[in-house]
């Protein structure tokens, strides 16, 4: 059978050598396909080319999770061995061939060219609000792709438009012109077609205003250009567009999408008719360990989906400053994590026939359950569980930052306890670095922006230079014992930047390595 598919062009080609007429016969067009030059006409055109960027977003937050989150010191790899999942990513002994760090970089270049193709063939001169509005959200994922870019890979390839194919080996970008383009880029989207919530309780499935001026203030803040931080930030808040929930516990569940929390959220929607398409396969991955290793009474069950496969558990390192902050009763650390009590209290606990539950010291993620109720099981604990990007707290944390930083301690104070407030936490009087710092690790916790934080405040060296060489491990008795390995963690001069994966340097002789790789 295999031949056939040989056999049959040669065939053809055969009989188009004997009869002059073949060539006409044979020049059909393709069903089902629009020529470029008839489409990005009408409103519908511009809609369908912009859905393909919020498309092509979905498939970057899975590796992006994986990448900003075990770079941290927020989770432990996990999984049912030493080995599962990403134990060289998690305790840095990986190297430019690591699969997710190419995944993410790949899936950022594809948002990259949708929005180029948007941009290059919707035309702003005399467009409907419909085709602005598109062209608007096209700059914002082009901008949002290289905020994950440049703080990550450093000098990541310019491409503002559809490269020829000359332009295949483009060299490394240069880092002050990256960041002009995401200020252009947020900016173009600023001044006009975006769309903006009509109030605080208003949720929309799209990219907003308000969402854009948050990144916008992000830029500003990575850059260290905090006036222009705090002012663009300052904007957004006092549109009173967005607030905190006044509850924590669900606010990355199944029951949290459509936050007036929520900057930014992909949409997932529930169909069991494509069942490995209506959720990230993430939620099976945080999901706890299930198959053979965690018991689940019944009563649990009918709460939690117990198909999961264990990655990502709270570190001691987290445990320690949620206490020492908060208390082992903090409402927020409650809220986000749960201790071997809780859990055996609750229905779950360590099946007896296991030894030990490798990278676990008796934590477990609350934050990102996956609910039963109203999720579709398919083996795994899938959810339709939205992606969300960025919330309310960050853009206040990041305005507090912003404010200390250029010379306002009053609003630094005001941002930072409203925050704190909402955890049921005194307020902070003489606000300092120290306490944002503080704050961002524990509200922000498990939510990819450690690392990164790390890395702009020069800390990353210090406080991840162990990351991993003590690995504990869970005894089915509720000890736990720690392995000893001497050679991970940071290494400074090569970790504050990520390797350009292997596949771009083999093809591309212009792209030059990042320093220690």
């Amino acid at each position: 059978m295999k031949l056939n598919k040989y056999i049959l062009p040669v065939v053809l080609m055969a009989g188009c050598a004997v009869l002059p007429s073949c060539d006409d016969r044979l020049d059909i067009g393709q069903h089902g396909v629009t020529n470029v030059s008839n489409f990005y006409k009408t409103d519908a055109d511009a809609e369908e080319a912009v859905t393909a960027c919020y498309d092509a977003w979905k498939s970057v937050y899975v590796p992006s999770f994986w990448v900003k989150n075990l770079l941290s010191d927020d989770v432990y790899n996990g999984g049912e061995s030493w080995t599962a999942g990403s134990p060289a990513l998690a305790y840095y002994t990986f190297d430019s061939g690591m699969s997710y760090i190419s995944q993410w970089y790949e899936a950022l270049y594809k948002v990259i060219y949708r929005a180029n193709v948007v941009l290059e063939n919707t035309s702003a001169e005399g467009a409907s609000p419909t085709m602005k509005r598109a062209i608007a959200e096209a700059h914002v994922f082009r901008a949002m792709a290289y905020l994950d870019l440049i703080p990550y890979w450093g000098t990541p390839v310019l491409v503002d438009h559809v490269l020829a194919p000359s332009e295949y080996s483009s060299p490394n970008g240069d880092t002050a012109a990256l960041w002009a383009l995401v200020e252009a880029d947020l900016n173009a989207a600023l001044a006009g077609g975006l769309d903006e919530k009509a109030n605080v309780n208003a949720w929309t499935y799209r990219i907003t205003k308000g969402f854009a001026q948050a990144l916008l203030g992000k830029a500003y803040v990575l850059q260290k250009k905090w006036s222009e931080a705090a002012s663009i930030l300052e904007t957004l808040i006092i549109s009173e567009k967005y607030d905190l929930e006044a509850s924590m516990e669900d606010l990355m569940t199944l029951k949290g999408e459509e936050s007036k929390e929520t900057l930014f959220e992909s949409n997932w929607v529930y169909d069991p008719s494509q069942s490995s398409a209506m959720a990230p396969m993430i939620w099976v991955y945080t999901q706890w360990r299930g198959g053979g290793m965690w018991n689940h009474t019944p009563a649990a069950a009918a709460q939690w989906n117990d198909s999961g496969w264990g990655f990502f558990n709270p570190t001691e390192e987290i445990q320690k400053a949620f206490e020492s902050e908060e208390g082992k009763d903090g409402y927020r650390y409650n809220c986000y994590i749960k201790d071997l009590k809780f859990m055996n209290d609750n229905g779950v606990t360590l099946m007896s026939s296991i030894l030990e539950c490798p990278d676990h010291c008796g934590l477990f993620d609350w934050k990102y359950r996956v609910l039963t109720p109203g999720t579709y099981q398919w083996y795994f604990a899938l959810s339709p569980n939205n992606t969300r990007y960025m919330r309310y707290a960050e853009v206040l944390l990041y305005a507090a930052e912003a404010n200390l930083q250029a010379g306002d301690p009053a609003k630094a104070k005001k941002y930072l306890n409203d925050v704190r407030k909402r955890a049921k936490l005194a307020d902070k009087d003489n606000v300092t670095m120290a306490d944002i710092k503080l704050e961002r690790q524990l509200e922000l916790w498990f939510e990819g922006s450690r690392y990164q934080d790390l890395v702009r405040w020069g800390d990353a060296a210090s406080v991840l230079a162990n990351r991993g060489k003590s690995r504990p491990a869970l005894k089915a008795d509720g000890t736990i014992t720690h392995m000893t390995y001497a050679t991970d963690g940071f290494k400074a001069g090569k970790h504050e930047l990520l390797p350009f994966p292997t596949s771009e340097i083999n093809s591309n002789p212009n792209l030059v390595q990042n320093p220690g790789w």
